[in-house]
Protein backbone atom coordinates (compact mmCIF):
# COMPACT_ATOMS: atom_id res chain seq x y z
CA UNK A 1 0.00 0.00 0.00
CA UNK A 2 1.05 3.78 -0.63
CA UNK A 3 -0.21 6.57 0.77
CA UNK A 4 0.10 10.26 0.43
CA UNK A 5 -1.02 13.64 1.20
CA UNK A 6 -2.36 16.03 -1.78
CA UNK A 7 -4.21 18.72 -1.48
CA UNK A 8 -5.65 20.17 -4.81
CA UNK A 9 -5.78 24.25 -5.45
CA UNK A 10 -5.58 24.19 -1.85
CA UNK A 11 -8.38 22.46 -0.36
CA UNK A 12 -8.72 19.86 1.91
CA UNK A 13 -11.58 18.09 0.20
CA UNK A 14 -9.40 16.01 -2.36
CA UNK A 15 -12.27 13.60 -2.59
CA UNK A 16 -14.57 15.86 -4.23
CA UNK A 17 -12.30 16.71 -7.23
CA UNK A 18 -11.43 12.74 -8.32
CA UNK A 19 -12.80 9.56 -8.90
CA UNK A 20 -10.87 6.54 -8.19
CA UNK A 21 -10.97 3.04 -9.16
CA UNK A 22 -8.75 -0.03 -10.00
CA UNK A 23 -9.28 0.58 -14.02
CA UNK A 24 -8.77 4.08 -14.04
CA UNK A 25 -9.15 7.71 -12.32
CA UNK A 26 -10.70 10.71 -13.13
CA UNK A 27 -9.43 14.06 -12.24
CA UNK A 28 -9.54 17.64 -13.17
CA UNK A 29 -7.15 19.87 -15.14
CA UNK A 30 -3.56 20.20 -13.57
CA UNK A 31 -4.29 17.25 -10.71
CA UNK A 32 -0.24 16.68 -9.88
CA UNK A 33 -1.16 13.66 -8.57
CA UNK A 34 -2.80 12.20 -11.14
CA UNK A 35 -0.11 9.36 -11.83
CA UNK A 36 -0.04 8.32 -8.21
CA UNK A 37 -2.80 5.46 -8.05
CA UNK A 38 -0.83 3.39 -11.39
CA UNK A 39 -3.93 3.23 -13.68
CA UNK A 40 -5.65 5.03 -16.83
CA UNK A 41 -5.92 8.60 -15.93
CA UNK A 42 -8.41 10.64 -17.69
CA UNK A 43 -8.25 14.78 -16.97
CA UNK A 44 -11.33 16.24 -17.61
CA UNK A 45 -14.31 18.46 -15.38
CA UNK A 46 -17.41 17.05 -15.15
CA UNK A 47 -20.29 19.24 -15.31
CA UNK A 48 -18.15 22.24 -16.21
CA UNK A 49 -16.64 22.21 -13.12
CA UNK A 50 -13.24 20.59 -11.68
CA UNK A 51 -15.47 18.87 -8.77
CA UNK A 52 -14.86 15.60 -10.62
CA UNK A 53 -15.42 13.52 -7.64
CA UNK A 54 -18.67 14.94 -6.41
CA UNK A 55 -20.20 14.90 -9.66
CA UNK A 56 -19.55 11.47 -10.78
CA UNK A 57 -18.70 7.92 -9.05
CA UNK A 58 -17.95 4.78 -10.49
CA UNK A 59 -16.07 1.25 -10.13
CA UNK A 60 -13.85 -0.75 -12.78
CA UNK A 61 -17.09 -1.52 -14.47
CA UNK A 62 -18.00 1.76 -15.43
CA UNK A 63 -18.50 5.60 -14.55
CA UNK A 64 -21.52 7.35 -13.86
CA UNK A 65 -21.58 10.69 -14.61
CA UNK A 66 -24.93 13.64 -14.16
CA UNK A 67 -27.07 15.11 -17.07
CA UNK A 68 -25.34 18.29 -16.98
CA UNK A 69 -22.39 16.26 -18.42
CA UNK A 70 -20.83 19.11 -21.75
CA UNK A 71 -20.18 17.97 -25.05
CA UNK A 72 -16.68 18.47 -24.30
CA UNK A 73 -16.60 16.03 -21.38
CA UNK A 74 -18.45 13.44 -23.34
CA UNK A 75 -16.15 14.09 -26.30
CA UNK A 76 -12.98 13.10 -23.51
CA UNK A 77 -14.61 10.10 -21.97
CA UNK A 78 -16.07 8.35 -25.37
CA UNK A 79 -12.21 9.07 -26.59
CA UNK A 80 -10.97 7.08 -23.11
CA UNK A 81 -11.37 3.38 -22.16
CA UNK A 82 -13.76 4.08 -19.46
CA UNK A 83 -17.51 2.65 -20.03
CA UNK A 84 -19.79 5.56 -19.14
CA UNK A 85 -23.40 5.91 -18.43
CA UNK A 86 -25.30 9.29 -17.83
CA UNK A 87 -27.94 9.46 -15.12
CA UNK A 88 -31.10 11.86 -16.23
CA UNK A 89 -31.55 12.34 -12.67
CA UNK A 90 -32.33 15.48 -11.34
CA UNK A 91 -29.64 14.93 -8.24
CA UNK A 92 -26.28 15.58 -10.07
CA UNK A 93 -24.06 15.22 -7.14
CA UNK A 94 -23.88 11.59 -7.74
CA UNK A 95 -20.42 11.23 -5.88
CA UNK A 96 -22.42 12.61 -2.53
CA UNK A 97 -25.24 9.71 -3.34
CA UNK A 98 -23.67 6.60 -4.43
CA UNK A 99 -20.50 4.46 -2.21
CA UNK A 100 -19.72 1.92 -4.75
CA UNK A 101 -17.06 -0.90 -5.27
CA UNK A 102 -16.22 -3.82 -7.62
CA UNK A 103 -18.98 -5.74 -5.32
CA UNK A 104 -21.54 -3.83 -4.44
CA UNK A 105 -23.06 -0.05 -4.21
CA UNK A 106 -24.80 1.70 -1.60
CA UNK A 107 -26.84 4.19 -2.96
CA UNK A 108 -29.18 7.16 -1.63
CA UNK A 109 -32.82 6.93 -1.85
CA UNK A 110 -32.58 10.09 -3.79
CA UNK A 111 -31.56 7.66 -6.90
CA UNK A 112 -33.96 5.24 -5.94
CA UNK A 113 -35.91 5.52 -9.48
CA UNK A 114 -32.53 4.32 -10.92
CA UNK A 115 -31.70 1.75 -9.23
CA UNK A 116 -31.55 -0.78 -12.04
CA UNK A 117 -29.64 1.12 -14.46
CA UNK A 118 -27.34 2.01 -11.72
CA UNK A 119 -27.20 -1.90 -11.47
CA UNK A 120 -26.93 -2.74 -14.87
CA UNK A 121 -24.13 0.24 -15.52
CA UNK A 122 -22.02 -0.41 -12.59
CA UNK A 123 -22.44 -4.08 -12.92
CA UNK A 124 -23.38 -4.83 -9.29
CA UNK A 125 -25.71 -5.55 -6.62
CA UNK A 126 -27.62 -1.81 -5.69
CA UNK A 127 -28.76 -1.37 -2.01
CA UNK A 128 -30.98 1.66 -0.87
CA UNK A 129 -29.78 3.07 1.98
CA UNK A 130 -27.84 6.09 4.36
CA UNK A 131 -24.99 6.43 7.01
CA UNK A 132 -26.51 7.66 10.13
CA UNK A 133 -29.22 9.37 7.91
CA UNK A 134 -26.27 10.75 5.28
CA UNK A 135 -25.77 10.46 1.51
CA UNK A 136 -23.47 7.15 1.46
CA UNK A 137 -20.84 8.66 -0.33
CA UNK A 138 -19.85 11.33 1.38
CA UNK A 139 -19.84 10.12 4.33
CA UNK A 140 -17.99 6.56 3.33
CA UNK A 141 -14.95 5.72 1.46
CA UNK A 142 -13.90 2.24 0.40
CA UNK A 143 -12.16 -0.24 -1.59
CA UNK A 144 -12.99 -3.85 -2.44
CA UNK A 145 -11.47 -4.63 0.86
CA UNK A 146 -13.06 -2.39 3.40
CA UNK A 147 -14.58 1.15 4.28
CA UNK A 148 -14.11 3.80 6.78
CA UNK A 149 -17.50 5.68 7.63
CA UNK A 150 -18.96 8.60 9.12
CA UNK A 151 -17.72 8.65 12.87
CA UNK A 152 -21.51 8.91 13.77
CA UNK A 153 -22.40 5.66 11.97
CA UNK A 154 -23.29 2.77 14.59
CA UNK A 155 -23.19 -0.78 13.94
CA UNK A 156 -26.62 -0.97 11.89
CA UNK A 157 -25.18 1.46 9.41
CA UNK A 158 -21.65 -0.88 9.53
CA UNK A 159 -23.56 -3.83 8.80
CA UNK A 160 -25.56 -2.25 5.75
CA UNK A 161 -22.10 -0.68 4.28
CA UNK A 162 -20.13 -4.17 5.14
CA UNK A 163 -23.39 -6.06 3.30
CA UNK A 164 -24.21 -3.99 0.36
CA UNK A 165 -20.72 -3.67 -0.65
CA UNK A 166 -19.66 -7.26 0.53
CA UNK A 167 -16.68 -6.25 2.25
CA UNK A 168 -14.45 -7.89 4.51
CA UNK A 169 -13.79 -4.70 7.48
CA UNK A 170 -15.58 -1.52 7.87
CA UNK A 171 -14.66 0.99 10.78
CA UNK A 172 -15.32 4.55 11.74
CA UNK A 173 -13.69 7.21 11.18
CA UNK A 174 -11.95 10.94 10.12
CA UNK A 175 -10.24 12.87 7.60
CA UNK A 176 -8.77 16.66 7.81
CA UNK A 177 -8.12 16.74 11.57
CA UNK A 178 -12.33 15.64 13.01
CA UNK A 179 -14.43 15.46 9.30
CA UNK A 180 -16.74 13.17 9.67
CA UNK A 181 -17.35 12.99 5.82
CA UNK A 182 -14.56 10.44 4.77
CA UNK A 183 -15.90 10.70 1.30
CA UNK A 184 -14.33 14.78 0.84
CA UNK A 185 -10.74 13.99 1.82
CA UNK A 186 -10.05 10.51 1.02
CA UNK A 187 -9.60 8.57 -2.24
CA UNK A 188 -8.58 4.66 -2.06
CA UNK A 189 -8.27 1.63 -4.35
CA UNK A 190 -7.35 -1.41 -3.62
CA UNK A 191 -3.55 -0.58 -4.00
CA UNK A 192 -3.00 3.19 -3.04
CA UNK A 193 -4.11 5.87 -0.92
CA UNK A 194 -4.51 9.99 -1.29
CA UNK A 195 -5.72 11.96 1.44
CA UNK A 196 -5.74 15.72 2.11
CA UNK A 197 -2.52 17.15 3.95
CA UNK A 198 -4.47 17.74 6.83
CA UNK A 199 -5.16 14.36 7.81
CA UNK A 200 -3.41 13.16 10.74
CA UNK A 201 -1.34 10.06 11.19
CA UNK A 202 -3.83 8.31 13.41
CA UNK A 203 -6.36 9.31 10.61
CA UNK A 204 -4.48 7.67 8.30
CA UNK A 205 -3.77 4.39 10.55
CA UNK A 206 -7.15 4.27 10.70
CA UNK A 207 -7.91 4.40 6.96
CA UNK A 208 -4.92 1.94 6.48
CA UNK A 209 -5.74 -0.75 8.94
CA UNK A 210 -9.47 -0.99 7.28
CA UNK A 211 -8.84 -1.02 3.65
CA UNK A 212 -5.37 -2.72 3.17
Amino acid sequence: MAAEKYNYRGTENTGFHATVTDSYVLVPPNFKKKEFFDVEVVETQISKTRLVGLFSAGNSNCLLVPRELSDLERNVLEESNIEFEVLESRYNALGNLILCNDKGALVSEKLSEFKEEIEESLDVPVTIGDISGLNPGVSGVCNSKGAVIHRDADESDAELVKKALKLERVDIGTVSLGSPYIGSGALVNTQHMLVSEETSGPEIGRLDSTVF
